[in-house]
């Protein structure tokens, strides 16, 4: 999940960017008459590579698919990989690996037929008995799996039981060998892969369309992840990686053993790595990335009404998580000082701040675009009213209740990560809850470590974000067993969720997902909902067939004008 987003990038300076790396367009054929006969000339073909070069905001910290939490590897990963199913722009399942599929009646278990004579970009034969190891693999792996786990955990039967037994016994544990009979994940044949769930999931094959659902070559090592970022390995999409420096670049070039590798466009994709957005945009301006997709809105702004300009919707958050488990402070333990801080925040002001055009506030933790049983979630959630709402003299009178005062200030630490647009809403927090007496100091790390600190609770409040466009998927995050340590801990919480994913009709189960976040947002406060956003980027004109998997910007069929 982690933690997209989308979108919820975080930034560190790279000195040069690659000039000059993307072909802008094919030479195109030729036909010319001769002055001396009627005969024509062959057409000339080029021979020159089509290349596409994209900047990205943030340093790469893994292409294993079952080890990212970033979504800067997700730039990378949907090129590498193909799951059984895609997301469209849509956020709607399309058949990739999948031919066929049916589901039992109890809506329970899913038996997909693979397309035939699918191949690994080696060559090698791509089957069901894949999908089986990676899976497998994933909940086995240990500890640094757990987080993009948490979802087949919870919906793939025995899967809880085996990931536990797995790290119980560490890296011991071999999952070509262990038995697995009591887990929902089961090779029939070369072409048929069986999935039984624990309950029946309305959006199961959205979930497999992410890459926490993947494939793997027998030969991934099953307790460390650095061999993905060896050019060469054999992926399963329509690039393969050649070459990666996780500060700098990732370069993929065309697999052309991918079932569907007559339509991919692009020779090469080159990833640069350019963490100062001012830099990368006017790398942009001089035509040395083709791409930009991390640019501040201002500037992405300058180009609006051109077809440069480019806009992706997404169903992202932003919010700030406040510790109130083990590792977090005391004063995070007391939900009137946590609704005090939240009641201190102006939404919009901050969204007014950072680019009305893009943000939009955001009263609860689902953003827009989210479905329930009667259309969109967010829509109908704010219709029914919500308590979050910017109050700074009811914020003043709960602090006061919970003991705190102009000689006794509440002193917290924001924890963010650093990039332009992270350091605005720090900045606005600050003056806001100063506004209500708050002392509030800063916390600024890198990317590459952020989401580890937050992960390990090893921070007071800070900043979070997530892309999915499943309800239920932003809620479960936040139930104990799906957090590395607690920063939420709350049985309550997590029994509501237990009896919520166990209904089987569909409007008593999303009743129970409004549950959830009211419980989650407005009664206890554990969150704070800040804003929701459109993804902007910019892209080079000379080039047509940009798309994006859900929000995740994809280049396969991208090609010159």
């Amino acid at each position: 999940m982690k933690k997209y987003l989308s979108l919820l990038l975080v930034f560190a300076m790279l000195t040069a960017c690659l000039a000059g790396c993307g072909s802008k367009e094919e030479a195109p054929a030729t036909t010319t008459p001769s002055t001396e006969t009627t005969t024509t000339t062959e057409p000339a073909v080029s021979n020159e590579p089509i290349e596409l070069t994209v900047g990205v905001g943030a340093q790469f910290t893994t292409f294993d698919p079952f080890m990212n939490n970033e979504v800067v590897n997700g730039y990378v990963l949907t090129h590498l990989y193909a799951n059984l199913f895609r997301t469209d722009p849509d956020y709607l399942p399309q058949k990739e690996l999948c031919e066929d599929y049916t589901i039992s009646e109890d809506g329970k278990v899913y038996t997909f037929t693979l397309k035939k004579d699918l191949k690994w970009s080696n060559g090698d034969p791509l089957t069901a008995y894949n999908f089986e190891y990676g899976w497998l693999r994933g909940l086995s792996f240990g500890a640094d799996t757990a987080y993009t786990m948490t979802t087949m955990v919870n919906y793939v039967e025995g899967a809880k039981e085996y990931q536990a037994a797995a790290l119980e016994k560490g890296t011991d544990f071999d999952c070509t060998k262990e038995d697995h009979s009591y887990v929902g994940i089961k090779a029939i044949d070369d072409l048929t892969f069986e999935v039984t769930l624990k309950n029946p999931c309305p959006h199961f094959l959205q979930l497999v369309a992410g890459s926490a659902w993947t494939a793997l070559p027998l030969t991934a090592p099953q307790h460390e992840g650095l061999w993905a970022f060896e050019g060469g390995y054999p992926t399963s999409g329509p690039y393969t990686l050649q070459e990666a420096n996780p500060n700098e670049k990732a370069v993929v070039v065309k697999n052309p053993n991918y079932w569907n590798a007559e339509n991919v466009t692009l020779d090469k994709i080159n990833f640069v790595v350019m963490t100062d957005s001012a830099a990368q945009f006017l790398a942009f301006q001089k035509g040395d990335i083709d791409v930009a997709l991390s640019v501040s809105k201002d500037d992405c702004s300058k180009y609006a009404g051109t077809d440069s300009f480019w806009t992706v919707k997404t169903t992202t958050n932003y919010y700030l998580a406040i510790n109130s488990g083990s590792t977090g402070p005391e004063w995070a333990k007391n939900v009137k000082v946590r609704k005090a801080l939240a009641l201190a925040i102006d939404p919009q002001a901050i969204c007014d701040v950072i680019g009305a055009d893009y943000y939009r506030p955001l009263h609860g933790l689902v953003p827009y675009g989210c479905a329930d049983a009667e259309g969109d979630f967010r829509t109908n959630a704010d219709a029914d009213g919500y308590f979050i709402d910017y109050k700074p003299e009811e914020a003043k009178k709960l602090l006061e209740e919970a003991g705190y005062s102009a000689s006794n200030p509440l002193h917290i630490v924001y924890k963010y990560s650093n990039n332009s647009v992270h350091q605005d809403v720090a900045t606005m927090l600050q003056q806001q809850w100063a506004a209500i007496g708050v002392d509030v100091e800063f916390a600024c790390v890198e990317s590459g470590v952020f989401y580890d600190q937050l992960d390990a609770g090893d921070f007071e409040i800070g900043r979070y974000g997530y892309t999915s466009g499943v309800a239920i998927q932003q809620l479960q995050i936040w139930t104990t067993g799906n957090q590395i340590v607690a920063a939420v801990d709350d049985e309550y919480y997590n029994n509501l969720y237990e009896q919520t994913v166990a209904t089987a009709d569909t409007e008593e189960y999303f009743k129970g997902v409004h549950a959830l976040e009211n419980y989650l947002i407005d009664e206890m406060t554990y969150l704070i909902p800040i804003y929701t956003s459109t993804n902007a980027f910019l892209k080079n004109e000379s080039f047509t067939g940009y798309t994006s998997n859900s929000s995740t910007p994809y280049f396969s069929f991208v090609e010159a004008k």
